[in-house]
């Protein structure tokens, strides 16, 4: 049984989170609450992996119009604006700065972010539905004006988790802003800046692609980068890479302490996600290309980010030629310490400091949410009978998001952790901001979102 250092997962929370909130609580401490609120074609490309060049011709338009019997779904109901929870009411009061405030959240909570920051119907989910007829039926022509009315928006799937007509919301914003891209109009600035170090630098914070594993030479893990002799790999992306290598460094002590041979890939690039999420396919599938290329010898790969996890996983597909999937399986660091827990073979080590301290878990977007929602969408196609089959899909989806409280609950025995949930959690969490593009294109917006999920993490304080 391997015996594994609570703190080399508690103190490297983006492992167990990946996301804004952990900045947005940085910046809070370091400058308080209101420097946080303001800190801030023709898709046709070329296939290429394995030998083979094949041509995926599919444009923004073709996917909206494959998507069409699922848009004339939306009856506008406005359901998608909210979240539920499995608590009718809670109440959780934090404290900031000496001042005691109370956070009530009960009942439904408004949950969209884009609609929360700027009100109007255009920016809920409902409206952007019906930007996706209006341009389907010839009513509407993309413009700047569409551009900055679809781009703000955060794909965090909360309207396809509500839509009790399971519409695949986040398919349609995605295939929007790709027919945008492809009718000419020129993405917004910011985005372009992350295209043009992606295209330069493999990565979209520009930092120097030589430099992409200096994390592991500094932290004496060099003998993984290029390690010919493993199976698996371990795709670190551009976040752990560049910005939070502590994720990338406790992810490799901890395979390395499981005893699991890995290596990492010197020809890794950008998973792709950014420009799948904000409609720039064309860099999307480069980057898909290359990374199949420099995986395709190994036969599994694990993941620490949340986003490069549900690029591999379910992107990548929808975009190979047909009938062809990936050459490897892939899995989550959360998956993969679940699972060991699960079976006993993974004890955590006491800890002084850590005990009695109260720890929560915030569901990131893209390996939450989405992959329910993938879940769904893929038992549902499978299903003869919805209304037999629709327990075992809610099953299925409960599973995956125990995973990670099923390590957040040994915890809690091993360590003494006290694992308290937020109101909205599991289908229903908020998101974090970062996601769609938002962190890149609109800061602003995106750590004013982090900070709604900030402050529910500080009402369970005195709980």
């Amino acid at each position: 049984m391997a015996e594994l250092s609570s703190r080399s997962l508690c103190s490297h929370s983006g492992i167990l989170s990946g996301c804004n909130v952990l900045e947005i609580f940085k910046i809070i401490q370091e400058n308080g609450r209101s420097r946080a609120y303001h800190a801030s074609r023709q898709i046709s490309a070329t296939l290429k992996y394995g030998g083979k060049r094949k041509m995926a011709n599919k444009s923004g338009l073709d996917r909206l119009e494959e998507l069409k019997p699922q848009i004339y779904k939306c009856i506008h109901c406005k359901a998608c604006r909210f979240a539920y929870s499995n608590e009718p009411s809670k109440k959780g009061i934090g404290e900031w700065k000496g001042k005691q405030k109370t956070v009530l959240y009960e009942g439904m909570v408004d949950s969209c972010p884009a609609g929360i920051e700027y009100g109007w119907e255009a920016f809920w989910n409902a409206g952007k539905m019906w930007i996706a007829r209006s341009i389907l039926e010839g009513d509407l022509e993309f413009t700047e004006e569409v551009r900055d009315v679809i781009m703000p928006c955060i794909t965090c799937g909360q309207c396809s988790a509500q839509c009790e007509n399971k519409i695949p919301t986040v398919d349609v914003i995605e295939a929007l802003r790709a027919a945008c891209v492809e009718a000419g109009i020129p993405m917004i600035e910011k985005h372009e800046l992350i295209r043009k170090m992606v295209k330069e630098r493999n990565n979209p914070y520009g930092g120097n692609k030589d430099e992409r594993f200096k994390w592991a030479k500094d932290a004496g893990l060099e003998k993984y980068i290029g390690n010919t002799k493993a199976k698996i790999g371990f795709f670190v992306g551009c976040t752990a890479s560049y910005r939070q290598s502590d994720v990338a460094i406790a992810t490799c002590k901890i395979l390395e302490k499981l005893g699991i041979d890995f290596t990492l890939i010197t020809d890794e690039v950008c998973c792709g996600s950014p420009f799948f999420r904000i409609g720039d396919v064309q860099v999307a599938q480069e980057c898909m290309n290359q990374n199949l290329e420099a995986f395709k010898h190994l036969e599994e790969i694990y993941y620490s980010c949340a986003g490069c996890y549900k690029t591999f996983t379910f992107d990548y597909p929808k975009w190979l030629p047909e009938g062809e999937k990936l050459p490897f399986k892939t899995k989550h660091a959360i998956e993969l310490i679940a699972d060991l827990v699960a079976e006993e073979k993974i004890k955590f080590k006491p800890n002084k400091e850590l005990k009695g301290k109260v720890i929560t878990y915030h569901d990131p977007c893209h390996l939450g949410r989405h992959v329910g929602i993938e879940i769904e969408q893929e038992m549902i196609k499978e299903s003869k009978n919805l209304m037999l089959d629709s327990r075992k899909i809610n099953q299925k989806i409960e599973e995956w998001f125990e995973k990670p409280r099923i390590i957040l609950r040994q915890l809690e025995k091993d360590v003494g952790l006290k694992f308290v949930e937020m109101y909205r959690i599991k289908l229903h969490s908020m998101c974090c901001g970062a996601g769609g593009g938002v962190r890149a294109g609109y800061p602003e917006f995106s750590l004013k979102t982090a900070s709604l999920r900030a402050d529910e993490a500080l009402s369970l304080i005195h709980i």
